[in-house]
């Protein structure tokens, strides 16, 4: 197991496969493709992916947890098929090949509480992680009322990017809620980006090599929104924030001549480095 202190911050990126989702969603639409994406949406594919950053003092930390490992059972039946996923690599398994497990992971922090990004908590019930996992008040305060507005007995995906049993009445699951910014050390820092969703939540990196990462999660879909000029996605909570989320982003990239890890581009994350390869 890979469990000793590491000396230097690292990170590596935990490919979770790829799934389809709609163009609409995530950019704004020619009047060409309006037209189009009325007669038949227009189908996206975009990667899915978690973060895993070994510190020396905070341990395995682990952004997001992705896709549930059993979501052919897990999922909805109407989100298995208005977001069928093409290529799937579970956690579990992706942890492994790391020599950890779930029990190795110190600190989960959630970007935000969607499908692909919260959907494996039920792994952690129980464990050091699961009993104190970051997330944004705003976020939780949005996602527990909305998807408990409906009968919590009726199993339907509301297309709203929640799934309710994901994350609400597990067992050895405790949530610690944050807001606005938080630095969790010197070199590791959330930032509070909302506009996707009321909360969600970015992470900055700042390795001795590599220099600063920042994953700004669905905050920045992919290199088309983040521009400049930004372009505005169609699955977007407040558009006046989102905007502000990728200036907040380009900033802090600027200024430390980092790098913006894009939530979803398939272009750019085929460039990215993945697991077993780390960022040091």
């Amino acid at each position: 197991m890979t469990k000793q202190k590491v000396r230097k911050t690292r990170f590596t990126l935990l490919d979770m496969g790829d799934f389809d989702a709609y163009k609409a969603e995530h950019v704004t639409l020619t009047e060409r493709e309006q037209l189009e994406d009325a007669h038949k949406r227009i189908v996206w594919p975009i990667p899915c992916y978690c973060v895993l950053v070994q510190h020396p003092v905070l341990g395995n930390v682990l952004y997001d947890t992705g896709i549930d490992d059993e979501y052919p059972l897990r999922w909805p039946e109407n989100l298995l098929k208005e977001y069928p996923v093409r290529r799937f690599r579970g956690l579990k398994d992706r942890l492994a090949e790391l020599g950890l497990s779930v029990e190795d992971i110190d600190q989960i922090i959630l970007s935000h509480m969607h499908f692909d990004h919260a959907g494996n908590l039920r792994l952690f019930c129980g464990t050091k992680a699961g009993k104190d996992i970051m997330v944004q008040e705003e976020e939780a305060r949005h996602g527990f009322l909305l998807s408990n507005i409906y009968d919590c007995e009726e199993i339907r995906y509301r297309y709203d990017g929640y799934v309710r049993h994901e994350f609400n009445g597990l067992g050895g699951i405790s949530f610690r809620l944050v807001k606005g910014d938080v630095k969790l050390a010197e070199d590791l820092e959330l930032i509070h980006l909302p506009g996707h969703t009321p909360g969600t939540m970015g992470l900055v990196v700042r390795t001795e090599g590599f220099g600063t990462a920042v994953f700004p999660s669905d905050a920045v879909y992919n290199a088309a929104n983040y521009g400049p000029p930004a372009m505005l996605p169609g699955m977007c909570a407040c558009p006046k924030e989102f905007g502000e989320s990728i200036e907040k982003c380009r900033k802090i990239a600027e200024q430390e001549k980092g790098v913006v890890f894009f939530g979803h581009d398939v272009k750019d994350y085929q460039t990215y480095k993945k697991s077993p390869e780390w960022y040091e």
